[in-house]
């Protein structure tokens, strides 16, 4: 199914709105832009949820079947999203390891029928794959506030992500979530579409931007959050 990127974009947003809420009440000394890329995943998953979507954190990439790397060999991507009720994203690599273990068994001839994905899994290509970045116009250096000096050079980064996702061949539906932390809204906006030019201009295969905004409160210089929802178009 096409996935709508506007209702993607807005429960990411809400899983870190929920989030700001709660270092407010608890009047925190840090707050969202101080956390890393990692600690963010939970937070945009629970928006994801609480929006009617089953989450899958740190998912394989799918694989080859007849190519069987070790597990920790593989990519894995940030958050795979599918429709509620899904109960895992069918693994190519996986079933093919399943499938060398039987045909060491009585069962070799009928290996392949005997190993099936799980009730209620669904193949890659009808999730949605998103990694995520975040970007703050200011940050933490060693413990510091200031100024973020890397933070044109961020973006570069980001191009990685969307060459990862466009790598694969089983999947249809991908995205690039940047978290942004700026002074204002307008900053964050600009600064995401000059992205966008850019990547169309190094021609990679990006087609769409959606944008959900909140305030948080200003304790560094950042006072507004941003999520900027890239869509990538896989090979």
């Amino acid at each position: 199914m096409p996935w709508q990127l506007d209702a993607i974009a807005q429960a990411l947003a809400s899983g870190l709105a929920a989030a700001e809420r709660d270092f407010v009440a608890e009047q925190a000394v840090h707050g969202l832009d101080a956390l890393d890329e990692v600690a963010l995943h939970p937070l945009l998953a629970r928006g994801l949820r609480e929006a009617g979507f089953a989450v899958f954190p740190e998912t394989p990439y799918p694989g080859q079947p007849e190519v069987l790397p070790k597990e920790s060999e593989r990519l894995r991507c940030d958050l795979v999203v599918a429709e509620d009720g899904t109960t895992a994203i069918a693994d190519s690599v996986q079933r093919g390891k399943e499938v060398r273990r039987a045909e060491g068994t009585l069962f070799a001839e009928v290996a392949p029928a005997m190993v099936t994905p799980p009730a209620g899994a669904v193949p890659p290509d009808e999730a949605l794959w998103i990694e995520v970045k975040t970007i703050g116009q200011f940050t933490y250096v060693d413990g510091v506030a200031g100024p973020n000096r890397g933070y044109a050079s961020q973006f570069t980064g980001c191009m990685a992500d969307i060459r990862k996702l466009a790598r694969s061949d089983s999947i249809e539906q991908a995205a690039l979530a940047v978290v942004m932390f700026n002074a204002t809204r307008e900053i964050a906006e600009h600064d995401l579409l000059a992205f966008m030019h850019k990547c169309l201009d190094r021609a990679l295969p990006v087609s769409d931007l959606r944008t959900e905004s909140l305030k948080v409160a200003d304790r560094i210089g950042n006072a507004v959050c941003t999520v900027g929802l890239v869509s990538v178009r896989p090979a």
